[in-house]
């Protein structure tokens, strides 16, 4: 998180995480990824994430924080671990973190670092199987997304026409 390429401290809860080092992750979010997309994150509009990145909100509300500290410590893992171990449950996709939105965009994005490395003279033979891979990750990812179809608006209604009567 810091500038000079450290890697950023570990805690073990949300609580624990300043409010200051909050801001500055968040700041890294939407330089990554916009702030629509890092509020969507979090749950907040893009006006709450622009004021407590520049400060004029000082400190975020309660759940906001612990959204926020949440992320941090999916981003950055637990202090308290001592070891890497395997997760067998499926986790929030970190991909869908850093790649854009839709599975479009995203191999798109893909194929287009892909084809850069390639280039690269020194570009090592298994690239094009690194960006199978990925491909087939994020497909399968993305794949898990659910769609919900438009909603459905009611037909409008005719209108009772009045009856002539008989003159």
């Amino acid at each position: 998180m810091a500038d000079g390429g450290e890697s950023p401290r570990r805690y073990s809860a949300w609580s624990e995480i300043p409010v200051p080092v909050l801001r500055v992750f968040l700041a890294q979010l939407v330089q990554e990824m916009g702030l629509r997309e890092a509020g969507r994150l979090i749950g907040r509009g893009r006006e709450q994430v622009r004021k407590f990145v520049t400060g004029k909100i000082e400190s975020p509300h309660p759940r906001t924080r612990q959204q926020l500290g949440d992320l941090y410590i999916e981003r950055y893992g637990r202090g308290d671990r001592v070891a890497e171990t395997l997760v067998q449950a499926p986790s929030p996709t970190p991909l869908k973190l850093i790649l854009p939105k839709g599975l479009e965009r995203a191999t798109g994005d893909i194929r287009a670092m892909f084809a850069l490395i390639r280039k690269h003279p020194d570009a090592p033979e298994t690239a094009t199987g690194v960006e199978q891979w990925l491909l087939r990750h994020v497909k399968s990812e993305y794949s898990s997304e659910q769609s919900y179809p438009a909603a459905k608006r009611a037909a409008p209604r005719k209108r009772a026409s009045k009856a002539k009567s008989g003159q």
